[in-house]
């Protein structure tokens, strides 16, 4: 999860970068005000399958300005226990670090969280 400046190409390490270090030019642009939604656990997606699938939507969304990312993880309806979640939502919350953004539950879906990065 690395920034590229689109003026000048630099790969940018912090995400938390808001201007290119080497231009100055403005890494991302003000959020499209939509909501990104991915389901990472009802395709049959093992731990390693859901965390790569939750990582492309994350580029995505920060590559296409969504103002966060709402990921349906499961809630364990069949065990009584979510398997993905606890990953899942470790995930978004190093994302949410890297990205100066924050994760809070769903509040109309108990097997999704919220990804915010503005």
């Amino acid at each position: 999860m690395k920034l590229i400046c689109s003026e000048c190409d630099l790969v940018i390490e912090s995400a938390n970068t808001k201007t290119c270090p080497k231009c100055d030019a403005p890494l991302r642009a003000r959020s499209n005000g939509r909501l990104m939604h991915v389901d990472v656990a009802h395709s049959g997606e093992n731990l390693d399958q859901a965390l790569r699938k939750l990582e492309r939507a994350i580029d995505e969304a920060v590559h296409h300005n969504f103002r966060g990312i709402k990921v349906i993880h499961g809630r364990g309806a069949t065990t009584g226990k979510s398997f993905l979640k606890p990953h899942i939502v470790n995930a978004m919350k190093r994302a949410a670090t890297l990205y100066g953004g924050k994760v809070a539950p769903d509040r109309d879906n108990a097997g999704a969280h919220l990804l915010w990065l503005e």
